[in-house]
């Protein structure tokens, strides 16, 4: 009786399941560490040294500006867009302002995973915004802001050792 581990279905399939583990965790990786841009390209400016991960930034109505050393957990929305409510139908769908809806994200800030910006805002530097979380408006620097919408939960308590 011959072994199934000679047998040429079986190392044929073998191969196979190893070949396409491979792709995918090549695919999740590329998907972890994609950003989308929703709008014109031009109206997002990124600093250096910025992780976004798997975030969306939508820039239909207005400017999105993330200066240096910024990082973004995963699944962070930035919504520089928005739709005329007061319309219906296609109408609403079509009508988009181009300008006024700015998200600003100064030096430093953490933005967590699944963190919903939604502009006009400026997050202050070094802030840190849990995880989940919904900012409609500003946010202070040096703060750790949570829930929806974020409100201040304390100051972060930086190292002063650096």
């Amino acid at each position: 009786m011959q072994s199934k581990y000679f047998n040429p279905f079986y190392i044929a399939k073998a191969v196979r399941n190893r070949f396409w583990y491979w792709v995918a965790r090549q695919l999740q990786f590329y998907l972890a560490h994609t950003h989308v841009i929703w709008g014109d390209p031009s109206r997002v400016n990124i600093g250096k040294n910025v992780v976004l991960a798997d975030s969306i930034l939508n820039c239909r109505s207005g400017r999105i500006v993330i200066e240096d050393n910024v990082f973004f957990g995963h699944h962070v929305l930035i919504l520089a867009g928005t739709h005329d409510a007061r319309k219906r139908d296609l109408e609403r769908q079509l009508t988009v302002p181009q300008l006024g809806y700015d998200v600003i994200i100064r030096q430093g800030a953490w933005i967590t995973s699944n963190v919903t910006i939604i502009g006009p805002c400026e997050i202050g530097s070094h802030s840190v915004i849990a995880s989940g979380s919904v900012v409609i408006g500003d946010v202070a620097p040096g703060m750790f802001y949570a829930g929806n919408p974020a409100k201040p939960i304390k100051p972060v308590p930086f190292d002063t050792k650096s």
